[in-house]
């Protein structure tokens, strides 16, 4: 199936800045998931939540009135969940307008919208495009029945099928997630990778299955009602879909994201170099440089906060000179195209890392190899440590 590719925006646009808006809202709640979400609301509700964001941008916007202006134009916008395919059309139209629509943009703004299959109709993704969508990723995690049982979906492999059809045949740019976790067979992730490639899909997520506590899949653990794969096979399998994708022309450009060339993510590749981005909605993070906040991950305290006229209490972060440094070398690290060795702390020593098949250098960086990047928390760990010792000494 032959594709029209959208390239990236022209280099030398730094003052782009992005927008992510978080959707709680769910028909159901996965077992493995930890996110700001909730299976419990109505269509008063989700109307209160869309109207509340629009207040949070423009209560953002008087607290910093250099915010939306024309000279730090949006170039890309996420909006995840939670399941924003739950939002009626017309919502979904209503929260784009008064906050996407409210802000100046690039011509050629890259806006994603998350997806599960079970909600992503033909209708639902006209309206999409309708209101300014134009990439799309659907929360596939599998096309096997039994690991979408053992993963707790509320779809079947069948409408996750149908759901990629749809995808491919009504946005320009897809883009689909896989978890590698109980059930999942080296044989079956490959083919399931290369029904995915011939339908059309040009952006690939794999994850491996994170047990998080409180959630379901930690208590059936717990129980013994799933039991999850050894380290080394979820690894096995990251490698061969790896390798995998790469014959197809897919092509890893971060420690999860896959994808053809011209098909990256813009919005994810702005996170790892650092670009602002304003956040809405519960949960919702932002970044502005020397500054990262936060905002409160439940709905109701989210709501009161804006019904009384006020910014959600949020978490901040402000970053001093040595968290910027070592940000942006955790952040860049993430990446294939790694990290400057200049940036690095004093006395690093690659060689170890280099001789276990961790990284490489090339061209005066420090890249990760698909092994490395199965390693990338012990890696950040190790590389915070150095930052740390070297300012205490």
């Amino acid at each position: 199936m032959t594709r029209i590719r959208q390239r990236g925006p022209a280099a030398g646009r730094e003052r782009a800045a992005g927008l992510y808006i978080h959707v709680p809202f769910c028909a159901s709640i996965c077992s493995y998931c930890h996110f700001a979400r909730t299976a419990e609301h109505d269509a008063g509700l989700r109307r209160r939540y869309v109207r509340a964001v629009v207040q949070e941008l423009e209560l953002r916007r008087r607290a910093c009135p250099s915010l939306g202006s024309p000279g730090r134009r949006l170039a890309t916008c996420y909006l995840g969940g939670g399941t924003p395919s739950v939002l009626e059309p017309d919502l979904m139209t209503e929260l784009l307008a008064g906050t996407l629509g409210a802000l100046p943009r690039t011509g050629d703004i890259e806006v994603t919208a998350e997806a599960n299959p079970e909600s992503l109709t033909t209708d639902l993704a006209r309206s999409w495009r309708s209101a300014g969508i134009n990439r799309v990723s659907v929360g596939i995690q599998s096309l096997d029945d039994r690991v979408l049982r053992l993963l707790g979906r509320s779809c079947d492999a069948g409408t996750a099928r149908r759901a990629l059809q749809t995808a491919c045949r009504e946005f320009p740019r897809v883009a689909a997630d896989w978890i590698l976790g109980p059930g999942m067979t080296r044989g079956r992730l490959l083919a399931e990778l290369t029904e995915a490639v011939d339908l059309g899909v040009e952006h690939f997520s794999l994850y491996l299955l994170e047990i998080h506590p409180g959630t379901g899949m930690q208590q059936a653990v717990a129980a013994g009602r799933v039991v999850l794969p050894p380290d080394s096979e979820q690894e096995a399998l990251y490698l061969a879909a790896r390798e995998h994708l790469e014959s197809f022309g897919v092509h890893q450009y971060e420690v999860a994201n896959f994808a053809r060339e011209g098909a990256e993510s813009r919005h994810n590749r702005n996170y790892w170099r650092r670009m602002p981005y304003l956040g809405l909605g519960p949960g919702a993070h932002g970044f502005y440089g020397k500054l990262r906040y936060a905002n409160p991950g439940l709905l109701q305290p989210y709501l009161r906060s804006l019904a009384a006229g006020e910014l959600p209490a949020a978490t901040l972060d402000p970053l001093d000179l040595r968290a910027r440094r070592l940000e942006r070398v955790i952040l860049a690290l993430r990446t294939v195209q790694g990290v400057p060795v200049a940036w690095l702390p004093a006395g690093f020593d690659p060689g170890p890392g280099r001789d276990q098949g961790l990284w490489r250098l090339a061209d005066g960086r420090l890249q990760l190899t698909g092994r490395g990047f199965l390693r990338i928390d012990t890696i950040e760990e190790f590389l915070a440590g150095m930052v740390e010792r070297a300012r205490c000494g």
